[in-house]
C-alpha cells in the first residue's frame, strides 16, 4: 500500500471590526487558494500512488482520513514579509475523511469516486462569539486509470490517469467573507502517469499528475497544479511494511506556490485488509495561504475479492 495523503484543507473565522475585517477578507482569499490546492492533491491515483489495477468484476474500499493544525500563514506585504505564525488567539484546524470505491472494469482499467466528507474550523478567541466551520459533503471525484505496460514477471508496470471533480460542495459559508465555504464550484480536470516497480522486498511509484483548474462560482480562474509523488514501500515480513513518500504540489502559469511532504509511515495488511498510518511533516513551503508542521494521516484498504 502507498499512502497518498492530501494537502490542507483550511478553515477559519475572525472578528468583523475595523481593520480585522480587512485582514480576514486577505486571509480568506489565501485560504480560499489553499481549497482550491488542497482538493487538487487529494484526487491523486488509485491503489495508493501506483500503477497497479484491481481484477475485472470486483470491488475495493478504500478511505483515508487526516487533520491539520495550521500555524503558519505568509505574509506578503508589510515589514517583514514572509512566514509568520498565526496571530494571537487565533485557531485553524481541518479534518477530512474521504471514502472511495473502485470497481475493475477489466483486469487493466480500474474506475474511482471518491466521496469526501469535509470540516473547516476557525476560531478568534479576541473576537465575540466561539469558533465556527462548514461542514458536509466536498467535490465528488471519479478517475479511472488503465494500465498500458506490465513486465512479463509482472513488473515494471506503467498506467495513464485521468480525473474530473464536480462542484458537489457547498459553495456558501457559514459566514460568507469570513470562513471559506467547502467547495469554490469549479469543475476540475486531471491527467497523469505513474511507474511501480519492485526489486526483491521492495516497491516503488513515482507519479506526476497535472490538474487543470476550471472558473470558481465566484468569478475567476485559479493556476493549474502540477502534483508529484514519489514513494517506497519496504516489507518487514508477510504482514508489516514501512511506508517513505515525498509529495509535491506546484502551482504554473508563473504562480509561486510550492508545498512539499515527507511522509514517513508504516502498514499492516490481513487476508483483505490493509491498514497505514503517516505523518505529512512540512519540508518546503512558497507562495500565499497557511500550512502545517506535521499532520497524522491514516488509511484503510478493504478487497471484495
Amino acid at each position: 500500500m502507498t499512502m497518498d495523503g492530501p494537502c490542507p484543507v483550511p478553515r477559519a473565522r475572525f472578528h468583523s471590526g475595523g481593520n480585522q475585517v480587512r485582514t480576514a477578507q486577505f486571509f480568506v482569499v489565501t485560504l480560499s487558494c489553499v481549497l482550491l490546492i488542497s482538493s487538487s492533491a487529494a484526487a491523486l491515483p488509485i491503489v495508493g500512488a501506483s500503477a497497479n489495477t484491481i481484477p475485472a468484476g470486483t470491488f475495493m474500499l478504500d478511505v483515508w482520513g487526516i487533520w491539520q493544525d495550521y500555524s503558519v500563514n505568509y505574509k506578503a506585504t508589510g515589514d517583514d514579509p514572509g512566514w509568520c505564525g498565526l496571530e494571537s488567539g487565533r485557531t485553524v484546524t481541518s479534518g477530512s475523511f474521504v471514502p472511495r470505491i473502485y470497481y475493475g472494469v477489466t483486469d487493466r482499467f480500474t474506475v474511482r469516486v471518491s466521496l469526501p466528507f469535509e470540516d473547516r474550523y476557525g476560531e478568534d478567541t479576541e473576537a465575540d462569539g466561539g469558533g465556527k466551520s462548514n461542514t458536509g459533503l466536498g467535490d465528488i471525484i471519479i478517475d479511472p486509470k488503465i494500465q498500458v505496460y506490465r513486465g512479463e514477471e509482472g513488473f515494471p508496470r506503467a498506467a495513464l490517469l485521468a480525473g474530473v471533480r464536480f462542484p458537489t460542495g457547498d459553495t456558501e459559508s457559514v459566514e460568507p467573507g469570513l470562513v471559506p465555504p467547502i467547495s469554490d464550484g469549479s469543475t476540475d480536470y486531471m491527467l497523469g502517469v505513474v511507474g511501480t516497480h519492485k526489486i526483491a522486498s521492495t516497491t516503488m511509484h513515482v507519479c506526476a499528475s497535472y490538474w487543470m483548474n476550471g472558473a470558481k462560482k465566484s468569478g475567476g480562474d485559479s493556476p493549474d497544479l502540477l502534483v508529484g509523488l514519489a514513494s517506497v514501500e519496504m516489507e518487514l515480513d508477510e504482514d508489516w511494511a514501512l511506508l517513505w513518500e515525498y509529495k509535491g504540489v506546484f502551482g504554473t502559469e508563473h504562480s509561486e506556490f510550492t508545498r512539499t511532504y515527507i511522509c514517513p509511515g508504516i502498514s499492516w495488511s490481513g487476508s483483505n485488509t490493509t491498514i497505514g498510518f503517516s505523518g505529512l511533516v512540512s519540508a518546503v513551503r512558497e507562495g500565499a495561504g497557511l500550512d502545517f508542521d506535521w499532520a497524522p494521516y491514516f488509511r484503510v484498504y478493504y478487497r471484495f475479492f
